[in-house]
């Protein structure tokens, strides 16, 4: 009897330093992600000169260039996906220099530039700021973007016009906690500017008039551009192109279509 009393009593301890020791490494992270390695990278949706294509299922952000300073933080995580998947997770703070970014950069100036990503937003920050989905470049030049707007939760195209910044609300409101998938082509070419945006697998949005003053792009970002721009993203299967034979706009969904059963949860219409 006081043998088995003392298994007993061993198996217990056990359990508690078990479950102490979940408590203290919390989530699931770049330390030990349940990702899968044999899954293959999304399909470019067209060709171009320079194209990255990741599930982050690797356990890693390859292609990307990642930067973090202060209290950010970017990592590998599967606390906001499927026990299958991970997911690239970019973390900001209010602190003072608080960055978290990942940036791809296309192997020259660019005439079109295509970007598609599953994006799950779960913490935003304050009255006026953002919290940024793709954001292009032409040099150190931001000429465009688009953002979820904090409290009021509009998708917000930006464009950097010459005189200053225009904005067009894309949908009202974008749930928090939900995935969506966002498709973007960006055709540079000053006061003729063509953008088309997909969202959830619907066009919201064609132009070939947007006015600019680049003619070309030459680099993607994701996450935080600047300090104390707070907000807790999740990011998967990512694709970048950039070509220097422009297409119509508008034109075709790049293919394959999203497969919104990848994600966790419902994927909300545009305009709900």
């Amino acid at each position: 009897m006081k043998r088995f009393l003392g298994l007993c009593l061993a198996a217990m301890l056990a359990l508690a330093f078990l479950d102490a020791a979940a408590l203290i490494s919390g989530p699931a992270t770049a330390g030990a992600p349940a990702c899968h390695t044999g899954i293959a990278a999304p399909a470019a949706s067209n060709t171009g000169k320079a194209t990255e294509a990741a599930t982050i299922e690797s356990g890693a952000m390859a292609g990307f260039k990642v930067f973090t300073s202060g209290t950010g933080t970017a990592l590998v995580s599967s606390a906001s996906s499927p026990p299958t998947t991970c997911a690239a997770f970019l973390h900001t703070t209010t602190d003072s220099g608080s960055v978290a970014k990942m940036t791809f950069a296309l192997a020259g100036p660019a005439a079109e530039v295509s970007a598609a990503g599953w994006f799950n937003i779960t913490a935003e920050g304050t009255a006026g700021s953002n919290v940024p989905y793709f954001r292009f470049f032409a040099g150190d030049a931001r000429i465009l973007d688009v953002f979820r707007q904090n409290v009021s939760h509009e998708l917000v195209l930006r464009v950097a016009s010459p005189k200053s910044f225009l904005y067009t609300t894309l949908l009202p409101a974008v749930p928090q906690g939900t995935w969506h998938h966002l498709v973007m082509r960006v055709l540079p070419n000053g006061s003729k500017t063509g953008v088309q945006i997909w969202w959830d697998g619907r066009s919201i949005y064609a132009s070939n008039k947007v006015g600019i003053t680049a003619t070309s792009a030459d680099m993607v970002q994701l996450g935080s551009e600047h300090d104390q721009q707070t907000g807790d993203i999740y990011v998967d299967d990512v694709i970048i192109s950039g070509s220097a034979a422009p297409g119509p706009i508008p034109g075709t969904f790049p293919a394959p279509a999203p497969d919104s059963s990848k994600v966790p949860g419902a994927v909300s219409p545009p305009g709900s």
